[in-house]
Order: structure tokens, then C-alpha cells, then sequence
């Protein structure tokens, strides 16, 4: 929901036509904007890629801790030994 002191920026977007006729549809038949149904879209699809990025980054940072500690691996066993389960 935009707030009164939302800054609103504007841009143009090109769909393929099937995808525009879709995107147009489902807003008529639920009655909202396709301005909103993209900002939907793009903050869902953004908020996707931003987590895949941030898993990216962890794995990269567990794999560097990895080879630091020279590829030693723990079995489940030890694991769970190690978090009192």
C-alpha cells in the first residue's frame, strides 16, 4: 500500500503480447491496476532473487570456511552430538 510520502518513480515496460493480454485480463477480472500487479510482481520476483543471492553468498562462505579447515567433514552423529540433540 502506498503511504502519502511514497516516492512513486514511473517506467516503461514492454511485455509480449500474450503476456500483456494475460496480465490485463487477470486485472480486469480482480479489479486492480496493472500498475499495482507489476509492482506486485516485481517485489515478490525481487525479494526472490535477493534471497537466492544471499544463499549464494552463504554457500560461497561456507565452502571458503570449508577448504580453510582443510575439507573436514562431520558425520550427522557428530552434529547432533555437538547441538545436544
Amino acid at each position: 500500500m502506498q503511504t502519502a510520502k511514497t516516492k512513486v518513480k514511473s517506467m516503461s515496460v514492454s511485455f509480449q503480447s500474450d503476456i500483456f493480454m494475460r496480465i490485463n485480463s487477470y486485472c480486469a477480472e480482480r479489479g486492480c491496476s496493472r500498475s499495482w500487479f507489476i509492482n506486485k510482481a516485481a517485489e515478490t520476483f525481487l525479494a526472490e532473487c535477493l534471497e537466492d543471492k544471499a544463499d549464494y553468498e552463504t554457500a560461497v562462505e561456507a565452502w571458503a570456511e570449508y577448504e580453510k579447515s582443510g575439507f573436514k567433514s562431520y558425520s550427522a552423529d557428530e552434529v547432533f552430538k555437538e547441538a545436544g540433540l
